[in-house]
């Protein structure tokens, strides 16, 4: 492949006809590209943000394909577990994926397919912060974290990544779910009602900005967000390589002015030690030597940092072409 140093971008709306032009090509099951020009990455379901992070990607690199041939292919999917287990099973050839499920993976979980490591898992680049959001109502008197204690609260729906985030977090300040006078397991719309309605004094989030469930929870009542810092926090970052630092920015959402410090998850772009140098290079190179213009393709991708994007929130080795990029970069 030949690549061009600089980009035409379209409009969104050309992003948006590239992502269903994939969808109408009807990519099949097994979307491992059959030649060495196509990589196929794998996302979450359509209506997220992997996968229109994903159509961002692979619009940088199929533009800077000198004979205007489609380089790059979104193939949409269930989870970041279904997209791992793809991904292990040479089904696509990358993935946009949690930074949690990322390090089980590689380390091995049993409620994957495969509970054995996933070794050959590699990190291309971190994406956008996917951060714990505690939101309080601001009659609860819950100024800080330690105020938290005796209030009502919803640590939010199982499974899910804020729930595991606040259980992790709540071990971190040496707690337990008794420290509080009411726990209840709440779905984000349910949070939302429950707040507004003063029926708990706190709920969590694990979304990026900017986030339409946050804007709606904000214009509808008055709640402010906690700040997530200090040391309990940094230990927590430091013994769990998947979360890194993520703020809060200020003036997206009603009544947040200034930017909120907390931490989280991330979205990742994954592939396999097997996969080509080659095409690992077109996809960091695509999105790095165009960077401004790969940020402005979503508003999740607008509060990118490059620097971030080469080593918080990874949870499995770099791949050798992405680390000898990074390398060049900063050494030029």
């Amino acid at each position: 492949m030949k690549f061009q140093s600089r980009l035409g971008f379209p409009t969104a709306c050309g992003l948006f006809a590239l992502l269903l032009a994939v969808l109408a090509a009807g990519v099949p099951g097994d979307a491992h590209a059959a030649d060495g020009d196509t990589v196929i990455i794998g996302t979450g379901k359509v209506a997220g943000v992997y996968y229109p992070a994903a159509g961002a990607i692979c619009q940088v690199v199929n533009m800077v394909d000198e004979g205007g041939n489609a380089t790059c292919a979104v193939v949409p999917g269930e989870s970041s577990k279904a997209s791992l287990e793809a991904l292990r099973a040479k089904r696509t050839d990358f993935a946009i994926v949690q930074s949690d499920w990322g390090f089980w993976a590689h380390n091995g979980a049993e409620f994957f397919a495969d509970p054995t490591p996933f070794a050959s898992l590699a990190a291309v680049l971190a994406l956008h912060a996917e951060p714990l959001v505690i939101a309080v109502r601001r009659d609860a008197g819950i100024d800080d974290l330690a105020d938290l204690k005796g209030k009502r609260i919803s640590v939010g729906a199982p499974a899910t990544a804020g729930r595991g985030m606040m259980e992790a977090l709540i071990g971190a300040l040496g707690w337990s779910m008794s420290d509080f006078s009411e726990v209840q397991e709440l779905a984000a719309p349910q949070q939302a009602a429950a707040l507004c309605n003063g029926s708990i004094d706190s709920a969590v989030y694990a979304v990026g900005s900017p986030s339409a469930t946050l804007a709606a929870l904000t214009a509808q009542c008055g709640v402010s967000f906690l700040k997530l810092e200090g040391p309990e926090v940094d230990k927590l970052l430091a013994d769990n390589s998947f979360y890194r630092k993520a703020a809060i920015p200020a003036g997206i959402y009603s009544g947040i002015d200034a930017a909120v410090p907390t931490f989280g998850v991330g979205a990742t772009l994954v592939t396999r030690a097997d996969v080509t140098d080659t095409a690992v290079t077109a996809i960091v190179s695509a999105i790095f030597d165009n960077f401004e213009a790969f940020r402005a393709l979503h508003p999740a991708l607008a509060w990118l940092d490059a620097d971030q994007m080469t080593r918080e929130g990874l949870s499995a080795p770099l791949h050798r072409a992405a680390a000898r990029y990074f390398a060049d970069r900063e050494g030029s």
